[in-house]
């Protein structure tokens, strides 16, 4: 091969290898420009993507700080309601739906006072054994099993009815229970002891009353008889003047004794009448007991 060949030969390739080179080198430039608006996106998403993040970040905490505020108005609330249930005197009890105490107030817990087993978890049916094995409750002469039986049916009702209990210090209990949609149930023991007492007092006032009633009507009922007595002889003694020999001045005299006993004698069995009408009618009335 000649020298000239040989020349164009190379000059062939090089500008073949050139032509390369021109092709690669716009290949790699159209890569570059790819991947800079690739970058470019990427960045943008990168940046809405912490902002995002950054708003989640910030609502989780504004959530965060709302919840812990509420939480603490809860426990401030529940604080303030427990704080007002244990200043009244009168018992306040709460059970779940499987009849088991979940707290109670101090009025509550002191009528089994010294009884450790009494307390949240216990359930109603072991309150109503020791109510009756400790002698806390006057059953009367009811049976334990009986009067058990008895007040766990009521509480077992959809709407347990209003129960009255003695206790051995005399003291009486209203029971007023009242159970929610879910089950459990709302338990109130009032102490009406000063009410029963009040009542029996208004009762034995009404039998005093009553009886100083009877005897007073008995009284007037009794007079009136003993006072018509006489009085009947006084008429009947004026009419027989009334056949006898009178002047005329006698005879008015007569007429108005005569007049005069018969008007009273009007009186008489009228008071006579209303009081065996009250002895009667206090007779019929019901008596309190």
């Amino acid at each position: 091969m000649s020298l000239a060949n040989k020349m164009a030969q190379e000059r062939r390739a090089r500008l073949a290898a050139e032509r390369l080179l021109e092709q690669k080198q716009a290949e790699l430039h159209e890569a570059n420009r790819k991947l800079g608006h690739h970058a470019r996106k990427l960045s943008d998403e990168i940046v809405v993507t912490r902002a995002k993040v950054q708003n989640a970040l910030d609502e989780n905490q504004r959530v965060k700080s709302d919840l812990t505020v509420a939480n603490e108005k809860v426990e401030i609330a529940e604080r303030r309601l427990w704080h007002s249930i244990e200043a009244i005197q009168d018992g306040f009890a709460f059970f779940d739906d499987n009849s088991r105490m979940v707290a109670a107030n101090p009025a509550y817990m002191a009528v089994f006072d010294g009884l450790e087993a009494v307390r949240p978890g216990v359930s109603y049916a072991e309150i109503l054994q020791f109510m009756t094995e400790e002698g806390i409750v006057d059953i009367g002469d009811v049976t334990p099993a009986a009067w058990r039986e008895a007040m766990l049916d009521r509480w077992q009702s959809a709407e347990p009815e209003q129960a009255i209990i003695r206790l051995w210090s005399g003291a009486y209990i209203k029971l007023i229970d009242q159970r929610g949609h879910g089950g459990d149930v709302v338990s109130l023991a009032l102490n009406i002891s000063d009410t029963v007492r009040y009542e029996q007092q208004l009762k034995e006032a009404q039998r005093k009353a009553e009886a100083a009633n009877r005897a007073k009507s008995s009284f007037l009922a009794n007079m009136s008889h003993e006072i018509r007595t006489p009085m009947n002889g006084v008429v009947g003694m004026a009419e027989l003047l009334q056949d006898t020999a009178l002047t005329e001045e006698q005879q008015l005299y007569v007429n108005t004794i005569k007049n005069s006993g018969e008007a009273l004698l009007v009186i008489i069995n009228d008071v006579l009448d209303y009081s065996k009408f009250e002895a009667e009618k206090l007779m019929d009335a019901p008596r309190a007991l």
